[in-house]
């Protein structure tokens, strides 16, 4: 039975590697990204990105279909027989179908690194789109106080945008809440399965890809994109982020909602965990 000690200890082995100051600390065995204020660094273009993406959501189990006749009792029916497993099965085998390879959450190779991201199956080129950053989309202006509080899972953008990644307690609850505030009818608009244990995007799992070390470099880096004002609307139900200010759905076609992805810098095998770079200089 650990102590109360001993616990502490653990959690906090686990949290350092998402800790920027620790990080900062410790650039002797890390490395950082530098990227001028106001600028990007993109490792692929973003046509490219989008390419995937909507490559990928094409073949995923859709519940609605473009150009499709709705019927709103028929869809309400539907959606109330939906098997989220069977969803996550079918979606976990497209992926593995159309990118070549899949990737999982598995216990870190990394000393009490807790939960870390394998490749599973097949083989990661390099300049792949291999998991999404999923979580509640944060303005510099709002208010995220209570929810970082012993939070590890939020993620700066450049221009100060932060995605909270984390999917239990409050936040966990905060991007529910919003993500049922924006559905329109039967349909979603964005992909909360990422909270469970059914994925129904099964790469809405890059907030669990820890640091690199210096006996483990980085093979992945994060890349920031914006969802273009048409992208289609029944493709939305898989984005795994969702805007933390209310919106209408006009907003939908005005405001273009970030997303952070994660590309390969290399050729990546079976077998291997997936390693990024936290600590971004911003000059």
């Amino acid at each position: 039975m650990f102590s109360l000690f001993q616990r502490i200890k653990l959690k906090w082995l686990q949290y350092r590697y998402r800790f920027v100051p620790w990080i900062a600390l410790n650039l002797n065995q890390r490395s950082a990204r530098t990227v001028d204020q106001g600028h990007s660094d993109k490792l692929i273009a973003d046509h490219v990105v989008l390419h995937s993406i909507l490559g990928l959501f094409s073949g995923f189990h859709q519940f609605y279909l473009p150009e499709q006749k709705i019927c709103l009792e028929t869809a309400y029916k539907a959606l109330a027989s939906r098997d989220p497993a069977k969803i996550a099965r079918l979606n976990s085998q497209a992926t593995g179908a159309l990118l070549g390879f899949t990737v999982e959450r598995g216990p870190s190779t990394l000393p009490q690194g807790g939960t870390g991201v394998f490749v599973t199956s097949g083989c990661v080129p390099k300049g792949s789109v291999v998991a999404f950053y999923p979580g509640t989309v944060y303005y510099p202006h709002e208010a995220i106080f209570f929810q970082s509080i012993g939070n590890s899972f939020i993620f700066r953008c450049i221009d100060g945008v932060l995605i909270d990644g984390n999917d239990r307690g409050l936040s966990k609850m905060i991007f529910n809440s919003c993500s049922q505030r924006d559905r329109q009818g039967p349909f979603n608009v964005c992909d909360s399965s990422w909270l469970t244990a059914c994925l129904q995007n099964p790469l809405a799992i890059g907030q669990y890809v820890n640091n690199q070390s210096k006996e483990l470099p980085a093979n992945v880096a994060y890349q920031e994109f914006s969802v273009p004002m048409d992208f289609p609307f029944h493709l939305r139900q898989f984005l795994p982020n969702v805007f933390y200010s209310p919106h209408s759905a006009e907003d939908l076609t005005q405001r273009a909602l970030r997303l952070v992805v994660l590309v390969s810098v290399r050729d990546i095998g079976a077998g291997e965990e997936l390693f990024s770079t936290y600590f971004t200089v911003v000059r």
